[in-house]
């Protein structure tokens, strides 16, 4: 396929593949990305794919990522409720097997902090599948993790600190 012939396919192909995204998720903004998506990836590899095949090749790539976004507004779905009980269940119930002091430096960590240390510690993740749940790098899910702990140390010692100089 030339570049001539991707850009008459756009402007002939580009309501097809939106109509056809927009119907599959509902949401237009959605189907616009998956649009851009498969655009993309047709002009990537433009010389392997046959012109009477694009159309057919851009609605596959358009599916597949709608599937991939799904997969991914499910998984993260998943993890938010799960935070949201687990925290409900901090509040609700103080004897939850926490001692106050470990809740009270638990609820001083960011959302993404407690949630990756409630994954690998509490759960026992991996960081990859921490990483592919919270859509972030390895390396990031490792920095989240250390920063948490340390958070979480340097509170614990500030309160055996306290009580042992007010006692």
């Amino acid at each position: 396929m030339t570049r001539a012939e991707y850009n008459d396919h756009i402007q002939s192909w580009s309501g097809n593949v939106l109509r056809f995204a927009v119907w599959n998720c509902g949401d237009r903004m959605r189907g616009e990305d998956a649009t851009q998506e498969a655009f993309a990836r047709l002009w990537e590899i433009k010389e392997q794919v046959a012109v009477e095949k694009g159309l057919g090749f851009l609605l596959t790539v358009a599916r597949r990522y709608l599937i991939d976004c799904f997969r991914h507004d499910t998984i993260a779905n998943r993890v938010h409720q799960e935070m949201a009980l687990d925290a409900e269940t901090t509040t609700e119930q103080p004897n939850s097997g926490l001692s106050d002091e470990t809740a009270n430096a638990l609820a001083k960590l960011p959302e993404i902090q407690r949630s990756i240390l409630q994954l690998r510690d509490v759960d026992g993740y991996s960081y990859k599948e921490i990483a592919r749940m919270l859509d972030i790098s390895d390396q990031q899910v490792q920095v989240y993790l250390f920063r948490a702990r340390t958070t979480m140390k340097k509170e614990l010692t500030k309160n055996r600190e306290r009580k042992t100089y007010n006692n």
